[in-house]
């Protein structure tokens, strides 16, 4: 991996050798040393997040640029950004004259501010804000400052939502975010190899996720032979990229605690996707495919690996999809960055023709997802963490498997 960069001054200090080590090593990396980086002391009670740290988004973004050897002059912004743009302000304008026209009626209700990407904010389908719109919406108001093809990097360099949290004051604050990351410019190819040997078993047992996820048992026998079957593909860079993401995430929720300590953080993961070139039938598909194409993201990314076994391709996303799950899920269940965090568990509801393309879920299916925001958003049971979609639709009489039935064929 590229030196190109480096997240801090050349000369060594504890915080850069700990930033050193994302790069090198990432899973040694211990709570202790995210901490250090984020100035937090488990021993200060109140005061956990009310202190400077010694790390800025810029370090972060620098971390980021190193993950896949790019330029510091490297833009995080979607190939297609010129027209998302226009669309994501003009969906975003007539969602905040809703959210603006609730509070002049007086209505009593709950205050939400929505950020994130394409599943929050997308100009052709019927996302989940959407709606979370159409559902109960005289018992909430949305402010959304979501928009399609954002990075998780973008967002914390702008700080939108500190300013609009301080406006707004809201009680309840929606998060999706990472999966741009993750495969924004075909990058999924820079974390495969067809002949890679970096996970090994003595990894799977030394990476403390990994080792976690297989001793949890949640996984049927099938559904674990594809995480062993998809990360035996991984390269480094990816354990990279998800530690990266981590600290990201920590930095945020740090950030939001310091200025809004009772806020309710709602967190978000995707369900496991389909790598397919697959463009239609249908105008809404047709639509989707000329503002983004389908198969860029995972299918053509992992063919430039000469990867094409449609069984290895459903491996590899499986992997990638649970393991940035099972990290934001650790990160919500933590009691130092988990306090009042939750957590959209979206994974074995979809099934193929759930799909619009690689990233997007059909109206029916968000649906579902939105019906889940609503049970978080609602709760009154802080020990109920995460919240399933696939539960969701089996309470609401939809025959839905919890074993993802398209996992058991997959030899």
């Amino acid at each position: 991996m590229s030196q190109k960069s480096s997240p801090v001054s050349s000369e060594m200090n504890p915080i850069k050798e700990i930033l050193e080590l994302f790069m090198r090593a990432p899973e040694e990396i211990s709570q202790e040393q995210i901490f250090t980086l984020l100035n937090v002391s488990k021993s200060d009670g109140g005061k956990l997040f009310r202190s400077d740290e010694p790390i800025s988004t810029t370090d972060l973004r620098k971390l980021m640029l190193r993950v896949f050897d790019q330029n510091d002059d490297f833009k995080f912004d979607n190939a297609n950004v010129g027209y998302l743009n226009v669309l994501n302000n003009i969906s975003q304008r007539r969602r905040n004259k809703e959210f603006f026209r609730a509070i002049r009626s007086g209505a009593e209700v709950k205050r939400i501010v929505a950020e994130g990407d394409s599943w929050f904010e997308h100009p052709v389908v019927y996302d989940v804000i959407d709606w979370l719109g159409d559902l109960r919406k005289d018992q909430h108001a949305i402010y959304s400052i979501a928009r399609g093809g954002d990075f998780l990097t973008n967002m914390l360099e702008e700080r939108e939502y500190i300013t609009e949290l301080s406006l707004i004051r809201p009680e309840v604050f929606l998060l999706s975010a990472g999966g741009i990351e993750l495969v924004n410019g075909r990058r999924v190819a820079l974390m495969l190899d067809q002949a890679s040997n970096y996970v090994t078993e003595e990894y799977r047992h030394t990476h403390p996720l990994i080792r976690n996820v297989l001793i949890k048992g949640d996984l049927d026998d099938a559904q674990q032979e594809m995480l062993i079957r998809g990360m035996s593909f991984f390269t480094k860079e990816f354990f990279v990229l998800l530690a990266v993401l981590e600290l990201s995430y920590k930095y945020l929720i740090k950030q939001l605690r310091k200025k809004f300590f009772d806020l309710k953080i709602i967190t978000h993961g995707y369900d496991y996707i389909v790598p397919s070139f697959q463009r239609g039938p249908g105008v809404v598909k047709t639509l989707i495919n000329l503002v983004g194409g389908n198969g860029h993201h995972f299918k053509e990314p992992m063919m430039l690996r000469g990867i094409s076994n449609a069984n290895d391709q459903r491996a590899i996303s499986f992997a990638m999809i649970h393991l940035f799950n099972e990290m934001v899920i650790n990160i919500v269940l933590d009691p130092v960055f988990g306090r009042n965090v939750y957590h959209i568990d979206c994974r074995g509801y979809a099934r193929d023709e759930d799909w619009h393309d690689e990233l997007h879920l059909r109206p029916r299916s968000l649906k579902r997802v939105a019906q889940t925001y609503l049970e978080a958003i609602n709760s009154t049971n802080p020990d109920q963490k995460i919240f399933l979609v696939r539960q969701t639709a089996l309470e609401q009489g939809e025959n839905v498997p919890l074993t993802n039935e398209r996992y058991a064929n997959s030899d």
